[in-house]
C-alpha cells in the first residue's frame, strides 16, 4: 500500500528494493525543543530552524512533523530508507493527532495508526511506533 500520493509513482519503480542506510541528520537541540533533522528541514517552505514535533515509522515508511519559525506545521512522509521518496505536505494540529493532505490525498494520525483517505474513501492504515527522530 502506497500512503504517499501518486506522486511518488514517477521514477520509483524501485523503491521496493532493499532499503538504504541513510546518513547521520542534524538534531540539536532548540529553545523549544529539538531540531527538525537538517535533511528535512532542508524542504519545507522557511524550513531553517524548524523544529521537530513528532517522528513515527511503520513498518516500511517515516513519518516526521516539523514546525517552521513561522509556525507552519510539516508532515514529511517517506519510505525508510528512500530520502528520494520524501513529500512535504501542510498538516494542522487536531483534537487528538495530525491532519495532513496532498489533494486528492489526506493522512490522519490519530494515536498509533495513520489512516490515509483518497477523496474521502480510505484507502490505508498502518500502524505506527513513535520514534525520538527519524533515521
Amino acid at each position: 500500500m502506497l500512503f504517499l500520493g501518486p506522486k511518488l509513482l514517477s521514477g520509483c519503480a524501485s523503491m521496493f528494493d532493499s532499503a538504504v542506510t541513510p546518513g547521520p541528520s542534524s538534531t540539536t537541540a532548540s529553545p523549544s525543543g529539538p531540531s527538525c533533522p537538517s535533511r528535512i528541514a532542508a524542504k519545507l517552505p522557511d524550513g531553517e530552524d524548524a523544529t521537530l514535533i513528532r517522528a513515527y515509522r511503520t513498518h516500511n515508511k517515516q513519518i516526521t512533523l516539523c514546525r517552521t519559525p513561522g509556525q507552519h506545521l510539516y508532515y514529511y512522509g517517506e519510505f525508510t530508507g528512500r530520502s528520494d521518496t520524501g513529500i512535504v505536505m501542510r498538516a494542522k494540529k487536531t483534537s487528538d493527532g495530525y491532519l495532513a493532505w496532498n489533494k486528492p490525498y489526506q493522512y490522519e494520525i490519530n494515536g498509533d495508526t495513520v489512516t490515509v483517505t483518497e477523496n474521502g474513501r480510505r484507502i490505508g492504515k498502518e500502524h505506527l511506533e513513535r520514534v525520538a527522530s527519524p533515521h
